[in-house]
């Protein structure tokens, strides 16, 4: 059951694409739950409903959940934040990320470190200020070079990840147990 990394998923169902839909629900509720001031440090929720797409749904089917996931988020419920399609190409390594890392996986503390680990580096550290750093090329604005973005957002991820870890271990781990205990019913 366990290697290292996944790269098979599960086939698209009519279950799945059910479970794809409640959970991309999720990761648009969870998105929007955040705490603490976005000019210091905010904690969003959403990573949480990113591991549950790629658990449950593998790498492939997880990417196109959180291609999808993002359409929804910043065209439908849009909050006044510009569509970027770099965004949801993010979207979509983040959701074969989970997968990669979490489908068919045992859910130890090692893998949910390593696996926010990677998530946090490619997604957040490397494509989010390089998106957001294109994104103030075209603004016209005077735009800090990207190095700069780099130092200003490191912090803030260096802080999350154990967190995310953490959370993402005791809830995956949870989940795991309870669904093994229900097979053996």
């Amino acid at each position: 059951m366990s290697s290292i990394l996944s790269f098979a998923g599960p086939r698209f169902t009519t279950k799945r694409l059910t479970l794809a839909g409640m959970l991309i629900a999720l990761e648009v509720i969870l998105e929007k739950i955040s705490i603490g001031n976005p000019t210091i440090l905010k904690f969003g929720f959403g990573f949480i409903a990113t591991a549950l797409i790629g658990y449950y749904l593998g790498p492939w089917i997880g990417g196109w959940a959180m291609v999808v996931n993002d359409i929804i988020s910043n065209t439908i419920l849009n909050s006044g934040t510009a569509f970027f399609p770099g965004f949801t190409l993010s979207a979509f390594v983040s959701g074969v990320l989970a997968g990669m890392f979490l489908y068919n996986q045992k859910i130890t503390w090692q893998r949910a470190l390593v696996y926010e680990f990677f998530q946090i580096l490619i997604t957040n550290v490397i494509f989010t200020t390089l998106w957001i750093y294109i994104m103030s090329l075209n603004s016209g604005s005077a735009g800090r070079t990207f190095w700069a973005l780099l130092l200003i957002r490191l912090p803030k991820e260096v802080i999350t990840w154990p967190l995310e870890g953490i959370i993402v271990f005791f809830i995956l781990r949870r989940l795991s147990q309870i669904y093994s205990s229900t097979k053996m019913s």
